[in-house]
């Protein structure tokens, strides 16, 4: 390891939902990296590796890869029955005395464990719930929609995955991201949520490396989200996040998205999971807002605030 060095990532913007959990994901695919955001809220890596892309590509190779033969085998929806999943979470279970945590980095996080899809007393087998963040439709499940996003890169194996990813990666260090014409998919880069009723046609433009990273970024957070207000309903599950400007390791990242400390003085974004109507439910996330007074996420933010350190946050500057 050398000295550490930063990464703008010019072609991603803060105020986008897919792109900050894309970078989420791109920096627990980089051991040891930090996060911040400019005043123009371009994220930037900060990483003292030698090999960016090549690691996290390996990464996401690791991760993303062949889900239906490992982790989540046998599951082929969004609601599977609790008589699936209860083996899997048991095998999560039991990796807790090696790795001490249970359910961080594990696919798993696409399901909501504890509760149940439908009501009691209508199947005999209950389902259990999707979590917040899982953008499917129709039939549509975790490992077909990842397994599709590496086919329309033409990754047909692990190593040409990883070559992809690296070269996807590649472009993004110098503000370039790679477009597919694909079926919406994952829907976190789809740049229509429901195509057919704007162009006819079941493909759009999506980025697939966005929303492989931001399948990992989804399973670094809890199943459920926050709820705020919406137009004719009591509440919808949010996403929301910090614009933080110092550097900050993954884990601080994290626990100021779910507990922000009163009073933080940095701008916080919010963007609610829409549910489209139509043949097949859809859910989309919605446009990201900033936060305002009695709104989804507390208190306006002022101007662009630093602590005197740009290296690192202690209690009196929260």
């Amino acid at each position: 390891m050398g000295a550490e060095t930063t990464y703008p990532l010019r072609a991603l913007s803060g105020r986008r939902a897919a792109h900050v959990l894309a970078v989420w994901g791109l920096v627990d695919l980089l051991p040891g990296a930090r996060l911040s955001f400019t005043d123009q809220d371009v994220p930037v890596l900060w990483w003292d590796g030698a090999d960016l892309a090549g690691t996290a590509a390996a990464g996401l190779v690791e991760r993303t890869w062949d889900l239906d033969h490992g982790p989540l085998r046998g599951v082929s929806t969004t609601t599977p029955a609790r008589s699936v999943v209860n083996p899997l979470t048991e095998q999560a279970w039991e990796q807790v005395p090696t790795t001490g945590l249970y359910g961080h980095r594990d696919p798993l996080a696409v399901f909501d464990v504890s509760r149940a899809a439908k009501r009691p007393g209508t199947v005999a087998d209950l389902q259990v719930g999707a979590s917040a963040l899982t953008l499917l439709s129709g039939r549509s499940h975790a490992p077909g929609t990842v397994r599709a996003t590496w086919t329309c890169r033409g990754a047909k194996d692990e190593q040409t995955a990883y070559r992809k990813a690296r070269r996807s990666l590649e472009h993004l260090r110098y503000g370039v991201l790679d477009v597919a014409l694909a079926k919406p998919g994952l829907r976190f880069s789809a740049t229509l949520a429901q195509p057919r009723g704007v162009s006819g046609s079941e493909r759009c433009a999506v980025h697939p490396l966005i929303d492989l990273l931001a399948w990992v970024g989804q399973t670094l957070l809890l199943p459920r989200q926050r709820s705020v207000p919406a137009p004719g309903r009591p509440g919808v599950s949010a996403l929301s996040w910090v614009l933080n400007p110092v550097p900050l390791p993954l884990e601080v990242l994290l626990d100021l998205h779910e507990s922000p400390p009163a009073g933080l003085p940095w701008p916080r974004w919010t963007a609610r999971v829409q549910t489209l109507g139509g043949s097949t439910r859809v859910t989309a996330l919605g446009t990201a807002h900033p936060d305002t007074p009695g709104g989804p996420g507390g208190p306006v933010l002022p101007s662009r605030w630093r602590p005197p350190s740009h290296t690192s946050l202690n209690k009196e500057t929260l």
